[in-house]
């Protein structure tokens, strides 16, 4: 029966919503309440006729009939176009069935080829070669004008060159462009089921709200944005998951791998656009300018539509928030009025950190929106367990979810949910689609007027600052955003100085002018704010060690300048002819893919500072003797890296130790290969050779015959976790392709990925370290070594994994959230305690670096506490192991950019340990220099400990 009902409280809602919702919404959410359910109203589902079959079918498929609702209840039958039902032989969201990316491509195909109102795109291509493609949807008519559509929101993007007058007249004959994009991260994996139905339903009903939503919209909807994700999980899904109903005896719901390099963290790339996924949804902001970007996730019962608590952030427009608060709370009246429960806003993280795939939006005037539904990560229907506390009555959550564990929750319920509260905003923004066009113009006119009417009025970027190519990185990074950059073709005297030419400007009388700000200022997260849902820093020149000089001189305007149409490359040369050749140490970041590219040269490093034809050369400063074909390679890596090298005749009487290459391994667990991505991509880009190492391989012992240094990144796993892994209950669980997994087994692969390293593979890893290896921790992976026994004297103080508590993840993060110190992903002040330390080379004594909430660890002491009685407490402490300490020396604040909590309890702790055990030695940082390739500032410290690898384990 339900084609047969609509919602009469819907439509008055939705006639309502005209008005002014931000007074009347929340006092009608709860009204409705009490009587929503009563509150359907009997209409045909004429002039749409429903294919034979969906009613019963999409019936059967939802658990309760309160989970569905009548817009999506059957599918419009069609005699032209191709229905999902009929490509894929069954209903979206049919119990026990996924689809991978290939069959959900053929049928986006098959749909743009039968119907005029669609048409297709290809808009990027994943890392390992599948096509990302996107849909357009609107009436014939939209069909036809796309490109006089897509220039007339570009226009309004630039006030610069759009007046108010002519953005009125183009909001007269414009379109509001909505994206959606789904299957983001691969285990929610509803959304591209939802998302295929949502098209094929736009684009044959004849529904009078399909119809509106058609003529006054164009929908994008990219139904598999990480295709090579999607595919791995559905081969998951088949293989160890299908037919399987118990919660309780599931195995893992999710493969090792989803991405070439991220898993989770491909929702964490906006800043940086490192990833093709991230890369094809910023080209489809640029060529389309869409009002916005929605993203589909799963989590939390039964849908939330994402708004934040707060603090919000200063540098997006109110619009936004104004705009993304009133379609939610649309979507919220509107599927209560249906009598879906469990629908709700507000209560979602914060609004602070704009750093995900919807803020590409957020940060571009445009209005970056989300939601989380309940999905299973399988297909199959479970009855689940419900996280967090979501059930009580509020006013942003009017109509609570069923208790936990009182429902079962289908694929199909999933679509009902995603599709019709898609709709919903579909349906809103077609009525309020100029007012979306003009508020899309007047925040990008908002964020222009400031940079010409109030200060800053540009920041400056020094060119000539320690390290050229970490500069011209930074640049590349605000040109990728789109965000204008010029250069000073002369010497610049301004209020704060004169800055010579060739420095970097953004002016700020641009149309992202906030979003340059945001980037290039510092952060200040309010101290009385909740739980942040991420990091709170993000500030580009604190995480590239750089000044950002804001200058509140107008006259910067009429400088001349010379805009950038290209990412720079800074030119670097080789002075002279040799023999010797030095390079001085001024912190560049290319210094361990350099000596990659000379793999074949002998290399010394200088462990003082020496002066050589009135040139002052610090430690860490290379000097190269004469070898057959140097002056030639030199070359070729001055100008690929911006690397200068200058000639003497003969080497300085300087220490010096030899810098030979390490065989180096990356140990990858199992377990959580996600931010460890983050250091295999870092590694990638500068060419380092390394060997993959996986749990087995440690296991299987004589790492010291194949590695000299191994590497272990931060890793979001507790101690047992870390060293037992996935269970092996579920095992065995192999991971590789095979005819039934083409997909699996890349970038690795196993025949069973259960057991971790074990016991025994710690105690191969002691055999590493003992034998005269290096092992370098990273972030949470300090533990390992650390509380793991395998060098000893040191005493966890505080503190856990820095997990989020949102998504029901509150006991996980419990260690992390309530310590007393806290540091959630902020720029804090260091000090090197061994200024002369090989790790610290390019640095001054006292810099900063990027924390999240690691634990904090104790000054290493000469052995702990083993028994109680006077003489066998803890012994007397041993400073010689701390190469740098959190805290500044001289009494500078702790914080740079962000915020932190409880200071006393972390300086003067430790922030690198240099831990000797048997022969070798272990490197425990105390933070991630590798974090997301966004703190390319702390990256050098892990390079010097690579490269000065030998060094480093010579000390006894």
């Amino acid at each position: 029966m339900f084609n047969k009902l609509y919602c009469a409280a819907f439509e008055q809602a939705r006639v309502g919503s005209r008005g002014s919702l931000m007074l009347d919404k929340p006092l009608l959410l709860l009204a409705l309440l009490a009587f929503a359910p009563r509150l359907l109203c009997a209409q045909s589902s004429a002039p749409d006729t429903p294919e034979p079959g969906s009613v019963e079918e999409i019936a059967q498929a939802t658990t309760e009939a309160r989970f569905l609702s009548p817009w999506v209840a059957y599918l419009p039958a069609s005699a032209s176009v191709v229905s999902p039902r009929t490509f894929l032989h069954r209903i979206p969201g049919a119990a026990g069935e996924l689809v991978n990316s290939s069959t959900a491509y053929g049928y986006c195909r098959a749909l743009a080829g039968s119907s005029p109102r669609v048409r297709l795109f290809t808009i990027g291509r994943s890392e390992e070669g599948r096509d990302i493609v996107m849909l357009a949807i609107a009436d014939e008519q939209g069909i036809q004008e796309l490109e006089r559509l897509r220039a007339a929101t570009a226009a309004l993007a630039d006030p610069r060159t759009t007046d108010s007058a002519a953005a009125e007249r183009i909001v007269a004959s414009a379109r509001p462009i909505y994206y959606f994009n789904a299957a983001l991260h691969s285990d929610e994996t509803g959304s591209t089921e939802s998302v295929l139905e949502l098209a094929y339903r736009l684009a044959v009903s004849e529904q009078p709200m399909i119809r509106r939503i058609r003529e006054n919209l164009v929908v994008l909807i990219n139904p598999v944005s990480n295709p090579d994700g999607r595919d791995k999980q559905v081969e998951w899904f088949y293989r160890f998951l299908k037919g399987r109903t118990n919660l309780a005896s599931l195995p893992r719901q999710a493969p090792p791998y989803w991405s070439k390099y991220a898993f989770v963290d491909i929702n964490r790339d906006a800043h940086q656009q490192v990833h093709e996924t991230t890369r094809a949804v910023f080209r489809m902001f640029q060529q389309w300018h869409p009002q916005v970007v929605h993203d589909l996730h799963e989590s939390v019962a039964l849908l939330v539509t994402w708004n934040g608590t707060g603090p919000i952030n200063q540098y997006v427009d109110p619009l936004t928030y104004a705009e993304r608060l009133e379609l939610s709370f649309h979507e919220v009246q509107a599927l209560t009025g249906l009598g879906m429960p469990g629908v709700w806003t507000w209560n979602f993280g914060d609004d602070f950190a704009h750093l995900y795939l919807d803020a590409i939006a957020t940060n571009h005037n445009s209005d970056g929106r989300g939601y989380e539904t309940f999905g299973n990560g399988t297909a199959e229907t479970l009855i689940p367990e419900q996280p967090g506390e979501d059930s009580t009555v509020e006013w942003y959550r009017p109509l609570p979810p069923p208790p936990q564990k009182s429902f079962s929750w289908s694929a199909r319920d999933n679509v009902n949910y995603n599709e019709t509260a898609m709709l919903a905003a579909l349906d809103e923004s077609a009525q309020q689609s100029k007012s979306l066009l003009r508020n899309f113009y007047l925040k990008a006119l908002h964020s222009w007027r400031k940079g010409l009417e109030q200060a800053p009025y540009a920041f400056l970027i020094p060119d000539g600052q320690g390290d050229p190519a970490r500069v011209a990185q930074l640049v590349a990074r605000l040109l990728a955003q789109g965000i204008e950059v010029q250069r000073a073709a002369a010497d610049l005297a301004l209020r704060e100085g004169t800055f010579r030419a060739g420095t970097y400007v953004v002016r700020l009388d641009q149309p992202y002018r906030n979003y340059a700000v945001d980037l290039l200022a510092a952060q200040d997260y309010p101290r009385d704010a909740g739980e942040p849902y991420d990091d709170v820093s993000w500030e580009l020149p604190a995480h590239y060690h750089l000044a950002a000089i804001p200058t509140a001189d107008p006259r910067v305007r009429a400088a001349n300048l010379a805009p950038l149409s290209a990412a720079p490359h800074p030119q670097a040369q080789v002075a002279g002819s040799g023999p010797v050749y030095l390079l001085k140490d001024s912190g560049q970041e290319g210094l361990l893919e350099a000596r990659y590219q000379l793999a074949r040269f002998r290399i010394s490093i200088a462990e003082r500072a020496f002066t050589v034809n009135g040139a002052q050369y610090p430690p860490g400063s290379w000097i190269l003797a004469p070898q057959a074909g140097l002056t030639a390679a030199l070359h070729d890596v001055a100008a690929k890296l911006g690397l200068e090298f200058t000639s003497t005749a003969s080497a300085p009487q300087a220490p010096s130790h030899a810098a030979p290459l390490p065989r180096l391994g990356l140990w990858v667990p199992w377990a959580d290969t996600d931010t460890i991505g983050w250091a295999r991509y870092s590694l990638d880009q500068r060419h380092i050779p390394y060997i993959y190492v996986r749990d087995e391989d440690i296991r299987a012992g004589k790492l010291r015959e194949r590695y000299d240094v191994l590497l272990y990144g931060h890793v979001d796993l507790e101690l047992a976790e870390q060293i037992q892994g996935i269970p092996r209950a579920w095992g065995p669980m192999p991971f590789k392709k095979t005819s039934a997994t083409p997909s699996l087994g890349t970038p690795a692969e196993s025949d069973d990925i259960t057991g971790g390293v074990g016991w025994s593979g710690l105690a191969e890893l002691q055999r590493f370290i003992d034998a005269g290896g290096l092992l370098i921790t990273l972030g949470s992976g300090s533990m390992l070594p650390l509380e793991g026994g395998m060098v000893r004297g040191v005493r966890r103080e505080s503190g856990g994994v820095p997990r989020s508590t949102q998504g029901g993840g509150g006991a996980a993060a419990a260690a992390s959230q309530s310590a007393v110190t806290r540091t959630p992903g902020a720029h804090v002040r260091v000090s090197f305690a061994r200024p002369d330390h090989p790790i610290a080379y390019g640095y001054s004594a006292r810099t900063h670096v990027f924390r999240q909430n690691f634990p904090v660890y104790s000054i290493p002491r000469h052995w702990l506490r083993m028994a109680y009685c006077t003489t066998c407490l803890d012994g007397p402490v041993d400073r010689s192991g701390v190469v740098l300490e959190w805290g500044d020396r001289e009494g500078a604040p702790l914080v740079v950019s962000g915020q932190a909590w409880g200071a006393e309890g972390l300086i003067g702790h430790p922030a690198i340990l240099d831990l000797r055990s048997g022969l070798g030695h272990v490197i425990a940082f105390n933070f991630n220099p590798l974090h997301r390739d966004l703190n390319r500032g702390d990256q050098r410290m892990l390079w010097n400990a690579i490269i000065n690898w030998r060094a480093i384990l010579a000390e006894r």
